[in-house]
């Protein structure tokens, strides 16, 4: 094993005095390249400032904000804002920034070069950094500071434009359910005039007015009773005066009433015919048959008063009869009047009746009409309130009383630049350029096939090798040697050159 490694570690260091000139030249281009640009690239200087979200001020136990956003998407809609192409060109024009002597770039270049100098890195406790990197101490301070008031900004614009957002909102809301509660309340306001006899709130009303007129009722009957006894009390007087010894009721034959007057035979059909009435309907037999002997009574009285002189006929009457009859038409007359006041006391229960009997439905109705609005209602007022809420949270976005962005370190003048690292580079091109070196001669001599030393034919031919040569130097191969060296250097030369044309093309700023 020992003798493999030996054999192989010398077969490396073999190459690579083969290949020193190669090894040489990638070292000595790397390594100048690298001191080139530790020459050329500027020092870049890095700016940065602190900002702390201090929380709402006013309690929201007295006024409930309405960004309800989560700070982190909040900070994310911020952040894409600033760093739009709008807000980042005017910075870039403020500052005049990327502006070189030689070459000038055009804007979007300079504003995709200020957006890859930005750094917003976030921290705990709602604090986050953000940085800026420029090759000037004084323009990263400037821009940073800058950025800085962009971000306080662009949050109490976002914040105002949401609780003005979500209180234009609610106040159309509010607007369209109030045209529809004047709608809804139209409907139920026309139900309840064209039924507010019959309304739930008017049944207790009905049911008393109802309870009343049945009572005036009764008591009317009651006084008609009371009336028609007293006139036939008066009548049986009146028959008295007539024949003061004789009970004309009592007689013992069946004609014995048709002795009697006829005012009085008139007077006792119309009690027994009101008697009647109040048993029957006007259509019953008993009821037609004393209106018709009650109308041929009145006839035949006419018919005699007609025939006898006016003073004959005033001349005969008792003046007590005179006094009972003129009482019994007073009664008719009452009793007449009571009559007509019962008839309009039916009519009234008749109506009332109908409201309380149509109040179950009515209120079934109502309920239903009053359903949509009562909802609509509620709506109207709970937005009412929400109004008012987000007009309280809008007035305190304004006068900055919310969630706010407060500098917490002010953006400091960079004194020692944060790149590049000029000994590093140096560094990173020595290593570079050795093992570039190393790796590519050990590249192209795998990728030479000739045949140098005895154990390599040894290894692809089983003939017993009889002597080596040592190689002839010629005067071709010298001139050769020196033709491949001279290659070698140009193509050094050629690819230092065009490292640094590329330097210059692009610019030490994309370095």
């Amino acid at each position: 094993m020992n003798v493999v490694m030996d054999f192989d570690i010398s077969k490396i260091l073999n190459t690579l005095n083969r290949r020193k000139g190669l090894i040489v030249s990638v070292f000595v281009v790397v390594s100048l390249f690298a001191a080139y640009l530790v020459t050329v690239l500027p020092n870049v200087y890095q700016s940065s400032t602190l900002i702390l979200v201090t929380p709402q001020r006013v309690p929201t136990s007295f006024v409930a904000s309405t960004v309800t956003v989560d700070l982190g998407e909040r900070m994310q809609s911020i952040t894409h804002e600033i760093l739009s192409r709008t807000q980042l060109g005017k910075i870039v024009q403020e500052f005049s920034l990327y502006v070189s002597g030689k070459k000038a770039l055009v804007l979007e270049d300079r504003i995709n070069i200020l957006r890859k100098s930005i750094k917003i890195e976030s921290r705990r406790n709602n604090v986050f950094q953000l940085a800026f990197e420029s090759e000037d101490p004084e323009t990263a301070k400037q821009v940073t500071s800058r950025l800085a008031l962009l971000f306080i900004e662009q949050n109490l614009n976002v914040r105002e434009q949401q609780a003005q957002g979500t209180k234009s909102f609610i106040n159309a809301e509010a607007e369209r359910l109030r045209k529809e509660l004047e709608e809804q309340e139209a409907v139920v306001t026309k139900y309840k005039v064209a039924h507010g006899y019959e309304l739930p709130d008017q049944l207790d009303t009905n049911l008393r007015s109802l309870e009343q007129l049945r009572r005036g009722l009764e008591a009317n009957n009651q006084r008609v009773t009371a009336l028609q006894e007293r006139k036939g009390v008066l009548q049986k007087q009146t028959v008295e005066v007539d024949f003061p010894k004789t009970d004309a009721l009592s007689a013992p034959f069946p004609n014995a009433a048709s002795a009697l007057p006829q005012s009085v035979q008139l007077e006792m059909k119309k009690k027994e015919l009101d008697s009647l009435l109040q048993r029957y309907s006007n259509k019953h037999p008993d009821v037609i048959r004393g209106k018709k002997e009650i109308q041929a009574l009145e006839n035949d009285r006419n018919d005699t008063v007609s025939s006898q002189p006016h003073s004959t006929k005033t001349s005969n009457i008792n003046p007590v009869k005179q006094v009972l009859l003129t009482q019994m038409r007073d009664i008719d007359s009452e009793i007449k009047a009571l009559h007509t006041q019962s008839e309009e006391i039916r009519n009234q229960i008749t109506v009332f009746q109908a409201r309380v009997d149509n109040t179950p439905l009515r209120a079934l109705e109502l309920s239903k009409i009053s359903r949509g609005y009562d909802i609509t209602l509620r709506k109207y007022q709970d937005l009412l309130a929400k109004s008012l809420e987000s007009e309280l949270s809008e007035n305190m976005e304004k006068k900055q009383k919310g969630e706010q962005f407060q500098i917490l370190d002010a953006a400091n003048l960079p004194t020692k630049p944060v790149r590049p690292n000029r000994l590093l580079i140096i560094l990173a091109g020595l290593v570079a350029g050795l093992a570039g070196g190393i790796g590519l001669a050990l590249f192209w001599d795998n990728l030479d096939s000739s045949f140098r030393r005895s154990e390599e034919i040894h290894a692809y031919v089983d003939v017993p090798l009889l002597a080596t040569l040592p190689a002839l130097v010629t005067r071709g191969s010298v001139l050769e040697q020196r033709r491949s060296q001279g290659l070698l250097v140009l193509a050094s030369i050629g690819t230092l050159a065009i490292g640094m044309i590329c330097v210059g093309i692009l610019g030490p700023v994309y370095f």
